[in-house]
């Protein structure tokens, strides 16, 4: 009788085992049958179900990149390109206004290098750095003496002199030139209809240079 038992016992624990097992494959095998298949903006099944792609695509992770890519393709067909403004009148209008642009002289290789001296043309160089200028508001007794200077570096003083005769005998003080390089001297307390004569003079490198001497007649 407990042989018997025991046999029974046996059977029993094997026709569970077998049982599970088919259960459990049968449901692994009802999960892999949902195959889904793209048709249109929706996802349907091998059963015939319809599943949405969303809905797919939200699952568990098993669900391949094919099918997104899919997905993908089927969102892109709602796409739509509208072609009317090329045949607005506005459009056809349109005109092709560029601007050539001519070539140019490019600058310096290495902008960094060190400037170059420059070399200055022999016309420059025969410029005279001091010139005496017209004079200007001549009354009976006042003018004012014009001059220019072409000099910048190494000059310390800059002056007129003037006088009744060309040996002249009067030196203003130093004056102060303006940007461009002109000055100015009003110089007080001459005679009337008597002629003077001046010329404008500067130090450069400590050597007095002047321009030409210039005579005018007082009032």
């Amino acid at each position: 009788m407990k042989i018997l038992h025991n046999k029974f016992l046996i059977i029993l624990m094997l026709t569970l085992l077998i049982g599970g097992i088919y259960f459990h494959s049968s449901r692994k095998a009802n999960s892999l049958s949902l195959v889904p298949i793209a048709y249109g903006s929706s996802l349907a099944t091998s059963n015939g179900n319809s599943v949405s792609a969303t809905t797919a695509l939200s699952g568990s992770g098993k669900i391949s990149s094919d099918i997104a890519f899919l997905t993908s393709l089927v969102s892109l067909g709602k796409i739509k390109i509208d072609t009317s403004i090329f045949k607005d009148k506005y459009f056809i209008a349109l005109q092709n206004n560029a601007v050539k642009i001519e070539p140019v002289q490019a600058g310096r290789n290495n902008p960094f290098a060190p400037i170059q001296t420059v070399v200055v043309s022999d016309d420059v160089k025969a410029l005279p750095k001091v010139i005496t200028d017209q004079p200007t508001d001549i009354t009976d007794k006042t003018a004012i003496l014009n001059g220019t200077i072409n000099q910048v570096e190494g000059v310390t003083d800059i002056y007129f002199e003037y006088g009744k005769t060309d040996k002249f005998g009067t030196v203003t003080g130093t004056i102060k030139p303006s940007l461009v390089g002109t000055f100015i001297k009003n110089v007080l307390g001459l005679t009337p209809k008597t002629s003077y004569f001046f010329r404008a003079c500067a130090k450069i490198n400590n050597v007095a240079t002047c321009g030409e001497v210039v005579s005018f007649t007082t009032n």
